[in-house]
């Protein structure tokens, strides 16, 4: 029996966004892709393709990493963030796919990249990968469902072959998140000094890899508050070291990029790239940086939530710099996003998050709720495949 869901006053607000990106969608198909949108011939990537595609799908980097950290690497005290980590990489992934459709303008042809044959094109690699790992991700949550509905010969089959599916999700989505950074190699005359490189598939998948564990440690800390359970702070301080590392050896490595291809002059430049630049860089990584390394901001919920959320932002921003900002073209050519294409933007985004908060007051996503509900004497026990309190997690 599904529960009864109380709508709350941020439900609402997410409903009352996703009402304006449905008829903002609508008015986009019936007048044309002009009518809501001001991509033109030097710029046909817009915002759609920047926020929609690139910062989603890299947000979206959140399940392979919790994934690989706990399935695959064995550090099963994380293992309280895999599930929500696993839906949230979901629904990025869907919200990514959902706006590609809106900006392609024909959703019914987006299967045709399954058929065409590129292989030697970074967009078709992105396409294909993309498509199976979403796939993937599909198959890993729904075992959270039919757990509920008590469906165990289904259950038997579907963690019969979870191992290697899951090790097939982590590799494709390292080689997508990769090939979202060759995609843009491809353009070096149209990107910023700053931000076209030769390591842009590396920048990008180290990326998608700093992202995870922030937006994890984010969406823990406001389920804790919205839902009502006690946060375990020594694992959020543990999972903050580690998140730590990897920003500072990002930080290294971007700005070591920098000054092997002698882009600093650019760097010290008066010009708007270069704020942006000094924005992503000092808020997104340096600020953060300092932050986790400090002990009482670790095991403070609002340093998490302050340090996490900047990074989450600078991730936002460098691949916005990449595809939107950076991009250089004739001087008399000018790209702003409209109110539509935002709006559309965040509609989706706010699909996503009500689909999210829905899916953890309806289905067992947390363990902390559901050791509460099971007593004392029914622990989880991370044991691989998803498995928690009495079978997978």
């Amino acid at each position: 029996m599904i529960p009864r869901i109380r709508l709350t006053w941020w439900d609402v607000t997410l409903l009352a966004i996703m009402a304006i990106g449905v008829v903002l969608a609508v008015a986009r198909y019936a007048g044309g892709i002009g009518s809501v949108a001001n991509i033109n011939n030097a710029y046909p990537w817009g915002w759609w393709v920047g926020y929609g595609i690139m910062t989603m799908i890299a947000l979206g980097g959140v399940g392979f990493t919790i994934t690989l950290l706990v399935e695959v690497l064995g550090v099963h005290r994380y293992h309280a963030l895999l599930r929500p980590s696993v839906l949230m990489a979901l629904l990025c992934y869907s919200g990514a796919i959902i706006m590609l459709m809106v900006e392609l303008g024909r959703p019914w042809m987006v299967w045709m990249i399954l058929v065409s044959w590129a292989p030697t094109a970074a967009l078709y690699e992105v396409g294909w990968c993309a498509f199976l790992y979403l796939s993937v991700l599909a198959f890993e949550f729904a075992q959270v469902p039919l757990e509920q509905l008590g469906w165990g010969r289904v259950l038997r089959v579907t963690r019969a072959i979870y191992m290697p599916l899951m090790l097939l999700g982590v590799t494709l989505s390292h080689l997508h998140q990769s090939s979202l950074g060759t995609l843009m190699t491809l353009i070096p005359h149209k990107i910023n000094v700053l931000w076209w490189s030769d390591q842009l598939p590396l920048l990008f998948l180290f990326s998608a890899m700093m992202a995870g564990p922030a937006l994890a440690i984010l969406e823990y800390l406001a389920a804790a508050r919205w839902l009502g359970f006690e946060p375990r702070m020594d694992m959020l301080a543990s999972l903050a070291r580690i998140e730590a590392w990897i920003v500072g050896l990002f930080l290294a490595f971007q700005v070591g990029d920098l000054v092997a291809r002698g882009a600093v002059d650019a760097m010290l430049s008066w010009s708007w790239f270069a704020l942006s630049l000094w924005i992503e860089v000092g808020l997104g990584l340096l600020l953060p940086l300092v932050l986790l390394i400090l002990p009482e901001v670790r095991q403070s919920r609002g340093g998490l939530a302050t340090a996490c959320s900047l990074i989450v932002a600078g991730v936002l921003l460098h691949r916005l710099n990449v595809t939107v900002i950076g991009l250089r073209v004739r001087h008399w050519e000018t790209y702003y996003p409209s109110l539509g294409e935002i709006g559309i933007t965040l509609g989706i985004t706010a699909g996503a998050i009500f689909v999210f908060g829905v899916l953890a007051r309806i289905l067992p996503i947390h363990e902390e709720l559901t050791r509460s509900a099971a007593g004392p004497r029914r622990a989880v026990v991370p044991a691989g495949a998803l498995r928690g309190a009495r079978g997978i997690s």
